[in-house]
């Protein structure tokens, strides 16, 4: 198997990222800002977490003209699980699917409970082969403890095991991308349970930087760390080709730091290809 960039058709891709998309209409100009700048990378599947309010939808549909064809669920607020996600290709079926466990409203996940957090699964076919793309957005944990006693990881723990479920209820022949922001970085039990469990391939396995890119007030040694991934699920490994990597999205053109910022994530891209 070759993990090389470069590919032949047919081939797949996708960006995931975290918009940061405050309610509010906090994020109002900066998401549009953001949308453009993602428009460089030239794939398949663009899938992005919190999009934390309904008029947001309109402001991404008018800046993604290239990407047509689009998965979301509204709620009485925001998308449910504040998930979106558009494609260049049309779907042949999406829906989204609450976790079973998503905190209580009068804790300190109160946040990730209201934008009721679940897996937005969309379905597309390329070059006959079929692809199942699950956008997702985990519990936060923000303690930062992730020892299995811990009560916001037994959310975690739940969201995980639903997950993998959902992975295997998909057909044997599907690829399967896994994407979105899981809030637990690499090494933890919840990460090896759901690459266990789900039959999952880290391709940045091998990778320690960082995909949040935390606030100055908070301390970068505890949480500049990787907490989002893009999980492949393969019918035969023997037969595909991939790659990924991560990637800063600001916007160049401005002058001051504050002015290119654009989320508090990088964007996390993957190309697969087969025979």
């Amino acid at each position: 198997m070759s993990n090389s960039p470069i590919f032949q058709m047919p081939a797949f891709s996708l960006l995931s990222l975290n918009t940061f998309g405050l309610p509010l209409f906090l994020g109002w100009g900066r998401l549009g800002r953001l949308v453009r700048q993602l428009d460089r990378f030239d794939v398949s599947v663009i899938c992005l977490q919190e999009i934390q309010q309904n008029a947001y939808v309109p402001l991404l549909l008018r800046n993604l003209p290239d990407y047509p064809h689009h998965a979301y669920e509204f709620s009485w607020f925001a998308p449910k699980g504040g998930l979106f996600t558009a494609g260049r290709l049309p779907f042949s079926n999406s829906h989204f699917t609450p976790y079973q466990n998503r905190g209580q409203p009068l804790s300190a996940g109160i946040a990730d409970w209201a934008l009721n957090k679940g897996v937005l699964v969309s379905k597309l076919a390329v070059q006959g082969r079929q692809i199942v793309v699950m956008n997702t957005h985990l519990h936060a944990n923000y303690r930062g403890k992730w020892e299995p006693g811990d009560s916001m990881t037994r959310i975690q723990l739940d969201q995980v095991q639903h997950l993998a479920q959902m992975v295997r209820e998909q057909p044997e022949d599907a690829l399967v991308v896994v994407c979105g922001d899981f809030n637990f970085p690499r090494g933890t039990f919840l990460y090896q349970v759901l690459l266990q469990e789900g039959g999952l391939v880290d391709p940045l396995a091998q990778d320690s930087r960082p995909t949040y890119r935390p606030f100055p007030l908070l301390p970068s040694n505890k949480w500049a760390i990787p907490i989002d991934f893009v999980l492949l699920r393969h019918p035969d490994l023997s037969l595909h080709a991939f790659d990924a990597d991560i990637a800063l999205i600001e916007d160049a053109s401005r002058t001051l730091p504050h002015q290119r910022f654009l989320t508090d994530h990088n964007a996390l891209i993957l190309r697969v290809s087969w025979d």
